[in-house]
């Protein structure tokens, strides 16, 4: 059985005003970096896709071209959406003779080895599962401005990276997907659409994604305590 992670950094990280928002050092590396070698670094995982933009792969290659690994690691371009992206990460794992495939966001730097271990556990198990922690905050409902409605967090998790999933299966939900014309934004999400069952993983609060510069720090204080074997709460 070969279990391989695609990692997504096909973005354009609109949000940061910055394209190449994979491409930027956090504590010294590069975020795609320190997602691809947690990776790897999981027992489990066999190999590596990488789904890149067109204005991110050749730096990307670079990258990988300097990274010493005893795994597999490919590179692809990825389409206008992410599950264009996500499935042509699919099709490049499969010929790389995958079953299983963990999908992990590149802007995701902080991910654990474990996780990845984890959730390719539970979906030989389920078909399906994905990493999420339960929701924390209180949640308002908001229009024009004022609150509208409280909202229950009982049973809300936050979603997170790795998704993972037996590769016939996700390949019948993109097909599936394909002919009812769906646009969803995360592969849990494509289950869901078509009914199907996702288990859940326990996630990491650690596990952030890069998505405002304002997030730099924050990653960058997480990674030192970890260097420093310290652990914050």
């Amino acid at each position: 059985m070969t279990n391989v992670a695609v990692i997504v950094a096909a973005g354009r990280g609109e949000r940061m005003g910055l394209p190449e928002k994979v491409l930027l050092p956090v504590a010294g590396t590069p975020v795609i970096v320190h997602s691809l070698r947690a990776a790897l670094a999981s027992p489990a995982i066999s190999a590596a896709v990488i789904v890149a933009g067109a204005h991110t792969r050749e730096p990307i290659d670079l990258l990988v071209q300097q990274e010493m690994q005893d795994k597999p690691i490919r590179i692809v371009l990825g389409g206008a959406r992410r599950q264009d992206s996500v499935l042509a990460g699919i099709r490049a794992a499969c010929d790389l003779g995958a079953t299983i495939v963990a999908v992990h966001d590149g802007a995701r730097p902080l991910v654990r080895p474990a996780l990845f271990d984890a959730t390719i556990e539970a979906a030989r198990e389920r078909g399906g599962a994905i990493v999420a922690v339960p929701v924390t905050d209180s949640l308002k409902r908001v229009e024009d401005g004022a609150v509208a409605a409280s909202i229950s967090r009982d049973q809300l998790w936050a979603a997170q990276t790795p998704q993972t999933f037996e590769v016939r299966r996700l390949l019948d939900a993109f097909a599936e997907a394909e002919r009812r014309n769906l646009d969803v934004t995360d592969e849990s999400g494509l289950f869901e659409a078509l009914g199907w069952p996702v288990g859940i993983v326990q996630g990491d609060p650690e596990n952030l994604k890069l998505t405002r510069a304002s997030d730099i720090p924050i990653l960058e204080a997480l990674i030192q305590a970890r260097n420093a074997g310290s652990v914050i709460h």
